[in-house]
C-alpha cells in the first residue's frame, strides 16, 4: 500500500491470539478504511483490505443486512427477528426536508426507499473511486431515484455538480432533482405542514421542545 497517513483506528480482538483492524488512512488526497486481520501483535497482518472511504454508505448498508439476518436467526439477543430489528432502526434522515418528502410519499402511499445506492462518480488515477453520490430516495414501482437539495445556494452548486457526474456515467438510470421550493409547494398544496414548522409550532404551544416520537 502506498505510503500513507493514519486518522483513526480502532482495534478488537477476534480469539484468543488474534485481532482485527480498522483504519481510517489518507495518501496522495485519497481517503481509505482499511480492514486488517492479524494473529498476535508482532506477526504481520493476514489479510488486508482497502476500501474508498467514498463508499461507506455501501458499507454501512452491508453491515446493516447482516444484522437483520444475524436478528433473524436469534444470533444477536436484543431482538427476536429482523422485522424486530427493522423496528428499531427507523430511517435516519439528514434534516427535515427528507422527512417532510418521505411524508409527501406516505401521503400518497408510494411506495420508497431511503439511500438504498451509492455511485461512484469520479475515480483516481489508479482506477480508485475518488467520489461517490447517494441519490435520497428511490421509488421502486416507478424505478426513479430522487434527490434532493436546500435553498442554501453552496449545497445546490454541489448537488448540481453531482447529479451532472451522476447522468454522465449513468445515463439510464432515471433520477429526479428536486429544489427546496418545490417540494415545499407540493407540501402546502395538499395541507401538509413542514416538519420544522410542525416542531416550532409545538414548541410555542408548550414552550418546550418535543420528542421526535411526537411529531409527525
Amino acid at each position: 500500500m502506498l505510503t500513507s497517513a493514519q486518522l483513526f483506528e480502532r482495534r478488537f480482538s477476534t480469539g484468543a491470539d488474534s485481532e482485527a483492524s480498522v483504519r481510517l488512512m489518507e495518501s496522495k488526497e485519497r481517503l481509505f478504511l482499511v480492514l486488517e486481520t492479524q494473529k498476535g501483535l508482532t506477526s504481520p497482518a493476514e489479510a488486508q483490505i482497502a476500501i474508498p472511504a467514498a463508499l461507506l454508505p455501501e458499507l454501512k448498508r452491508a453491515i446493516s443486512e447482516v444484522e437483520k439476518i444475524l436478528s433473524d436467526r436469534g444470533e444477536l439477543d436484543d431482538y427476536e427477528s429482523a422485522q424486530a430489528y427493522q423496528q428499531t432502526r427507523p430511517p435516519s434522515f439528514a434534516n427535515d426536508s427528507e422527512h417532510d418528502f418521505a411524508r409527501l410519499l406516505d401521503f400518497y402511499r408510494i411506495r420508497w426507499e431511503y439511500e438504498p445506492t451509492t455511485f461512484p462518480i469520479a475515480w483516481d488515477e489508479s482506477g480508485y473511486v475518488r467520489e461517490s453520490f447517494t441519490p435520497d430516495f428511490y421509488l421502486p414501482d416507478y424505478g426513479l431515484f430522487i434527490e434532493l437539495t436546500t435553498m442554501k445556494q453552496s449545497l445546490v452548486t454541489k448537488k448540481n455538480r453531482k447529479l451532472r457526474l451522476f447522468k454522465e456515467h449513468y445515463p439510464n438510470i432515471p433520477i429526479k432533482l428536486f429544489y427546496g421550493k418545490d417540494y415545499k409547494a407540493l407540501l402546502a398544496k395538499y395541507g401538509l405542514r413542514p416538519h420544522s414548522d410542525a416542531e416550532e409550532s409545538k414548541r410555542d404551544e408548550s414552550g418546550t421542545t418535543p420528542s421526535p416520537e411526537n411529531t409527525v
